[in-house]
């Protein structure tokens, strides 16, 4: 838990931390969790969050009320509006029992969250049914107006058709430069509206405590986020189960299988029990023994079957294959016989012919043909000579075809032969046809010279071999049959379970991680809960102490125990001093006080984008002396946010007048038919104002003393204007709080402070301004007037100052 440090070096108030943060932290400094069961926690936790201030999203910018419309809903007829300054300051909203104060918190209620904490608490569907006005129904509207900072004003606006059911409304939202947009979801406060909820009624103020111990707890769960540690530790259990279910799946089927493997006699049934079957301190089951035993491959006494299985599919040539082969072996024989015979006769007949011719023209010349007697050794003859040995080429053409086809069957016939392999003995298997076979594959290896002898040994050797394969497939399927009829259903089961024990002991680690993070979280769940709460605890507890003034109760400590149906929230004290459990010695007005004690620092945290808080009818149970520290603390808190309180009397309004606290006083009047009308009362400005007529209408008081008051007052009701016009303008431009309230505090006299709320700037010239006015300029001089001045005011000074107040007031 880390702390904030004071200027002057005393620790302020813890800083609040996000859950993911408190267990991070507390992540961290525990040195018995491994970073594996860190991450599974956070991880965890990151799946079910979806806090505002994840990373990756835009967050939602401060934002500030600027007015509330309503029309045909409630209590409210015609369309009244509630204009508010949207920004810090406290505004309170009195009037009477129905007169359509609450209609305007309820409207606003139901535009931010699409309904309200009075209806959906209540059983009777009365308060349901009863959400349109009687006497002017329709139009039924709502329009919320806020201010951003960054960013321009926007509405959200909620409309019924006039037969319409609460259920039907149409919810949109619209900036004033842009189009409207269906719904509010793109704001992005769904998150923030569960965590920081603005709004409280008296209602839910009265029932937090009235509804069993559980309903505190879970009211406090929801404002701190807490559901998401149990969401977390849920997830954890999914994740935990769904993994558990990987283990628990691959051992009953380990099970399952040990019996069936009881009831097997195959001699194989017993080596895989013995290593399927667990034992207290032996290693785990070796799986490759296990598979190699599925599939018969792990010692020779079970190589069986796959030897069996070989010999089903023997590849020997086929009886199609043997014929085919020896036809064209003796067919490619016969050609090339023939081609080389007409060759070897031709280029004879030609070289003796050749020879002689050379002969006879080497002794006697040119001449006529030798042998006719008529022919002519001259071009003629030439011709005819190529063409004779064109014929002879062509002859030599065929004869290298027929030598390549002859080569091809050969090694045809030679492939046959290979295929025939021996086959091996299978080790306990009587296979008679097994020598038959393997002498007919030696026979048919020892081939033969010669084509014509190949094919005849061919055709004899190899028709042997295959009816021998055959033979030996035949026996070997029978063998295997009945070897594999009962074994083999049984080596499926096994090798689908080495399966099974795979992805098993894969998720085993996983399975301790996840055991080991669920019982970090649930052992520190109660811890991460309460480091969660303390910083609100202690805020509570500051703002206690403003409200219980005369109060006998003190508050203690705030503490979430328990779990399920036991958990609730010990809430300790002290009466006079003796320690007590709180809850039971309380008033009905001190448990009002609690509760608001414990919502106000959730409205009120600095990750909120809602800068306002709006209480409806909170003082309801109070006494007096509450509501005096109730006035305080609302003060205190106004400083930094927006507070709007809705009250049913004029006692919250007359403390904030007796005690001087700076505040808007707003009064709701309704009239018949619903009519409802808001109207001021008394402004802070004005009120001031008020006082000095007050003051100069006061006969007893010398005037000397008046007028040594009255510029002071003079001032302090111009500065009051000017604040609220300049607050009020800068929010409406989007200007950022701490930057207005640096700007206010370093004006530190009234003419800045003026030009502060005219132009913006409190080094501007103001002549223009006041001179468009003289009662402008007249009313300032009288803010710095000295005692002789002063002795002059009068009532027609004071009337100036009420102008000129109300046109600062109006500047926008």
């Amino acid at each position: 838990m880390s702390s904030a440090v004071n200027p002057d070096g005393a620790a302020a108030e813890p800083t609040e931390q996000s859950v993911h943060e408190v267990m991070l932290e507390m992540l961290e400094a525990d040195e018995k969790v491994d970073e594996a069961i860190k991450d599974a926690v956070l991880t965890a936790l990151a799946e079910v969050s979806d806090q505002p201030d994840s990373q990756g999203e835009e967050q939602p910018k401060p934002t500030y009320l600027s007015s509330v419309s309503v029309a045909g809903f409630r209590g409210i007829g015609r369309e009244a509006r509630l204009d508010l300054y949207p920004a810090p300051g406290l505004t309170v909203v009195s009037g009477r029992n129905g007169s359509g104060k609450s209609s305007f918190a309820e409207a606003l209620e139901f535009a931010l969250t699409g309904t309200s904490y009075r209806w959906r608490e209540k059983k009777a569907k009365i308060w349901q049914e009863t959400w349109r006005n009687l006497h002017h129904g329709d139009p039924c509207a709502i329009r919320v107006e806020f201010t951003t900072e960054g960013s321009e004003p926007f509405t959200i606006g909620v409309d019924w058709e006039p037969d319409a059911e609460l259920a039907d409304q149409q919810s949109w939202t619209q900036s004033r430069s842009a189009k409207r947009i269906k719904g509010t979801g793109h704001l992005g406060w769904a998150r923030a509206l569960e965590l920081w909820r603005p709004v409280l009624s008296y209602d839910e103020l009265g029932r937090l405590f009235d509804e069993g111990p559980s309903a505190l707890y879970d009211a406090l769960a929801r404002l701190l986020g807490l559901e998401a540690l149990e969401e977390a530790e849920q997830r954890l259990t999914a994740d935990l189960n769904t993994t558990r279910e990987i283990r628990k799946h691959a051992n009953e089927e380990r099970d399952r299988l040990l019996a069936v493997l009881d009831k097997c006699d195959d001699e194989r049934a017993n080596r895989a029990a013995e290593l399927l079957r667990p034992k207290r301190g032996r290693k785990p089951t070796n799986l490759d023994d296990v598979l190699a035993l599925a599939t018969g491959a792990d010692d020779p006494e079970l190589r069986v079957i796959p030897a069996l299985r070989a010999l089903t599919e023997l590849d020997v040539p086929t009886l199609d294959e043997i014929t085919t082969a020896t036809a064209e072996l003796r067919a490619a024989a016969q050609a090339v016989i023939a081609a080389s015979s007409g060759v070897a006769e031709s280029a004879e007949q030609r070289v003796t012919l050749l020879q002689t011719a050379l002969r006879y023209h080497e002794h006697n010349g040119d001449g006529a043909c030798p042998v006719c007697g008529e022919g002519t050794l001259d071009a003629a003859w030439a011709e005819r000579a190529r063409r004779t040995v064109s014929s002879t080429e062509a002859a030599l053409g065929e004869y290298r075809s027929a030598t390549a086809q002859l080569k091809q069957a050969r090694a045809a016939a030679a492939d046959l032969v290979v295929r025939c392999r021996p086959a091996d003995e299978v080790a306990g298997v009587e296979l008679p046809a097994l020598q038959t076979y393997n002498l007919a594959v030696a026979n048919a290896r020892q081939t033969p010279d010669g084509d014509a002898d190949l094919a005849v040994h061919l055709e004899a050797a190899l028709t042997e071999v295959a009816a021998a394969a055959d033979a030996l497939c035949e026996q070997a399927r029978a063998a295997l049959a009945a070897r594999e009829g009962e074994w083999a259903p049984v080596a499926a089961q096994l090798g689908a379970w080495v399966g099974l024990e795979q992805r098993a002991r894969e998720a085993d680690p996983t399975i301790k991680t996840l055991e080991a993070a669920k019982r970090w979280l649930s052992a520190h769940g109660s811890d991460i809960r309460n480091r969660r709460l303390r910083p609100i605890a202690e805020q509570a507890r500051r703002i206690w102490s403003g409200l219980r003034q005369e109060s006998n109760v003190d508050l203690g400590d705030i503490i979430l125990t328990g779990s399920g149906n036991r958990r609730r929230v010990e809430l300790r004290g002290f009466v006079d001093g003796e320690p007590t459990e709180a809850l039971p010695v309380m008033s009905q007005g001190e448990l009002h006080a609690l509760a608001l004690a414990l919502f106000l620092p959730r409205a009120t945290a600095a990750d909120s984008p809602f800068r306002f808080v709006v209480l409806d009818d909170p003082i309801q149970a109070m006494d007096p002396a509450k509501i005096d520290g109730f006035v305080q603390v609302l003060s205190e808190i106004a400083q930094t946010r927006q507070v709007v309180v809705f009250s049913h009397d004029d006692r919250l309004a007359s403390v904030i007048r007796e005690t001087g606290v700076d505040a808007r006083l707003i009064e709701v009047v309704r009239e018949s038919e619903s009519k409802v009308t808001v109207r001021g009362n008394v402004n802070p400005a004005l009120r001031t104002v008020s006082d000095i007529f007050a003051l100069i209408k006061d006969d007893r008081l010398p005037a000397d003393v008046r007028a040594r008051v009255l510029p002071g007052l003079f001032r302090t009701a111009l500065e009051a204007a000017a604040r609220q016009a300049y607050y009020t303008k800068q929010a409406v431009a989007g200007q950022a709080r701490a930057e207005s309230e640096k700007a206010w505090t370093s004006a530190k006299k009234t003419r800045p402070r003026l030009a502060l709320a005219v132009h913006g700037d409190p080094s501007a010239d103001l002549t223009g301004w006041l001179k468009a006015n003289p009662e402008r300029d007249r009313t300032l001089r009288r803010c710095n007037a000295v005692h002789n001045d002063a002795l002059s005011i009068g009532l027609p000074e004071v009337r100036e100052l009420e102008r000129t107040i109300r046109e600062v007031l109006e500047l926008r």
